[in-house]
């Protein structure tokens, strides 16, 4: 038998032949196994890909997901008055503007914020969000709200998102 190796057994009164197939070329059972381990593991990684937010059916250009980065960036460096830092994030022609206000917050502590769902248009090249933020200072003792409506643009399918922001009740605390 070409290609096959044969083995002879023998026991008492018997002789039993073996034909085992041998063949190079044939796929052990080792390689197959060795082979569906590497292609499971694969469609485990890409599903655990898809479990953190790297499958985004919404928004096929990721334009959302850049936003929503961007808004909860400056909104965090607003709350930890990083105002320097945030104002990277304001539209040019409104940054002296920014700095002018947020320098009579030098002295608020702020507390917390909560931020509204982004309100999205339709050409995705719009968004408003309202903030809440609490704040206090120590001449005012009490904490008080400060609303900022941030009214988010961007030029044409560009990712960089920059923000025209309006604040209400920032009165209340900037005269203490």
């Amino acid at each position: 038998m070409p290609g096959q190796m044969q083995r002879m057994l023998r026991a008492p009164g018997h002789v039993l032949e073996i034909a085992m197939a041998s063949t190079p070329n044939a796929p052990s059972s080792t390689r197959i196994r060795s082979a569906l381990i590497v292609l499971l593991g694969a469609v485990m990684l890409s599903t655990v890909g898809c479990a953190f937010g790297e499958f985004r059916p919404g928004d096929p250009f990721d334009r959302q997901l850049t936003l929503d980065q961007a808004q909860h960036r400056y909104t965090t460096l607003v709350r930890f008055s990083e105002f320097q830092k945030a104002r990277s994030f304001i539209a040019e022609d409104g940054r002296d503007a920014f700095t002018k206000r947020m320098k009579r917050l030098e002295d608020a502590r702020f507390t917390d914020y909560e931020s509204e769902t982004v309100e999205l248009d339709d050409e995705k090249e719009k968004a408003t969000v309202r903030v809440t933020y609490t704040a206090y200072t120590a001449a005012m003792p009490y904490e008080v709200e400060i609303s900022e409506v941030q009214e988010w643009s961007r030029d044409g399918l560009k990712n960089k998102w920059l923000v025209v922001s309006t604040f209400e009740n920032l009165e209340t605390i900037a005269a203490n």
